[in-house]
């Protein structure tokens, strides 16, 4: 769509997504891992806590609302940009009536949460849409790395610093500060409106968003199934290690202090780390490597478990964690590329990255399901056999489509 940005043009879309991101990455962390305890901590009770989680709902179900974003083109400002404003203004909003209302009803606290929810989903559909039609191919890989950065940021931010800050100086005051946050975070993208109507007359006009219409397309398809499968091979490899560091006697405190700390700086290292081994080595060679170190972490999770090393498997656990998060950037640096075939980029990354993230944390819950029926021997060997046959076909299939490096 267009020629390529400027260096300096493509800089300044960076710090701007980047910005966005990171705002995007703290409303995550609040929501998957800072609002349950803080809330527990003023005495609700654990029932009416687990409705929390059901705010996490729209981030993961936002494809269903991206061919609105495709389709509709907002009155003011452009086409991607009108709808990251509008959709952050509502969250700062949300934010804003959450500081002022600390006392209000379960019901009215929950509404507004959803409020946030729904539109920091909208804000990061839009801006996804803009990474992929604004950045140039060198660039996506960057892209990648930011969101899976504000994301490790979001987990400290919104599920440990905010915690502390809001034991701190209060409820309203806390809130306040992130809706401010969230406003400040605007000020650099406005600065890309003229360089987005300029991309948008060069390129193609938008065009009406159909949910699947991407996969009418063959090749969709193809990208899809290779996504879900490799995500749904590499997530319960992560997600369910520190219930084996529990059967292990690693003690509570230590995997929330020490797995909850350096879990996020290795998501934070390693999408920092992978833009350039993708710009030296190239998608498939990084993809190959990681592969290579997530079974070397499988082994050690192994040994840990028959050895009863606690140390070898919390360095398995972080590892394993840490090469999920790079292969994770690997997957959106494609789906970044692929998704710019055609002129719905919203709805075509929403499909295939919330289709990813579904087959991750449908496969994990499964896999707990299956664990009931073996050892976690059993299940780490099916593992490493699953992780090497899916990137083995990954990258056969890869190399029959399109060269991408």
């Amino acid at each position: 769509m267009g020629g390529a940005p400027t260096q300096q043009g493509g800089a300044r879309i960076m710090v701007a997504m980047g910005l966005l991101y990171v705002g995007f990455g703290v409303i995550v962390g609040l929501l998957q891992g800072g609002l349950p305890p803080v809330l527990r901590a003023r005495g609700m009770a654990v029932d009416q806590i687990a409705w929390t989680f059901a705010l996490y709902l729209p981030i993961g179900l936002s494809f269903l609302w991206a061919p609105l974003v495709d389709r509709l083109r907002l009155p003011f400002l452009s086409p991607r940009i009108g709808w990251i404003v509008l959709a952050q203004l509502l969250t700062v909003v949300g934010l804003g009536a959450v500081a002022l209302l600390e006392g209000a009803p379960l019901g009215v606290l929950f509404g507004l949460g959803l409020l946030v929810a729904m539109a920091v989903a909208t804000m990061d559909l839009a801006l996804d849409a803009l990474a992929v039609e604004m950045t140039s191919e060198a660039r996506k890989p960057m892209a990648a790395s930011l969101k899976l950065a504000a994301l490790a940021t979001g987990s400290m931010l919104g599920g440990g610093v905010l915690v502390v800050v809001l034991g701190r100086w209060g409820w309203g005051i806390t809130f306040a500060l992130m809706a401010v946050c969230m406003l400040l975070s605007l000020l650099p993208v406005l600065g890309l409106v003229e360089q987005e109507r300029a991309h948008v007359r060069m390129g193609k006009a938008l065009a009406g968003g159909h949910l699947f219409a991407c996969l009418r397309q063959p090749q969709m398809r193809k990208y899809l199934v290779l996504l879900v499968t490799a995500a749904g091979v590499i997530f319960p490899l992560s997600a369910l290690n520190r219930v084996m560091l529990v059967d292990v006697g690693v003690p509570m405190e230590r995997i929330a202090w020490l797995v909850g700390t350096l879990q996020p700086l290795g998501l934070l290292g390693i999408s920092v780390l992978t833009t350039p081994l993708i710009r030296y080595l190239g998608h498939q060679k990084t993809m190959l490597l990681l592969a290579a170190i997530g079974g070397g972490c499988i082994v050690l999770l192994m040994l840990g478990h028959q050895g009863k090393s606690q140390a070898l498997a919390v360095a398995g656990t972080v590892g394993m964690s840490t090469v999920v998060g790079g292969l994770m950037v690997v997957y959106a640096a494609l789906i970044l590329r692929w998704s710019s075939q055609g002129v719905q980029a919203a709805t075509n990354y929403a499909v295939l990255f919330c289709g990813t993230r579904l087959a991750g944390i449908v496969t994990s819950v499964l896999a707990g399901k299956l664990l009931v029926r073996m050892e976690w021997t059993a299940f780490y060997s099916l593992g490493l056999l699953a992780l090497l046959a899916s990137t083995a076909w990954m990258l056969i299939s890869l190399r029959g489509m399109e060269p991408i490096d």
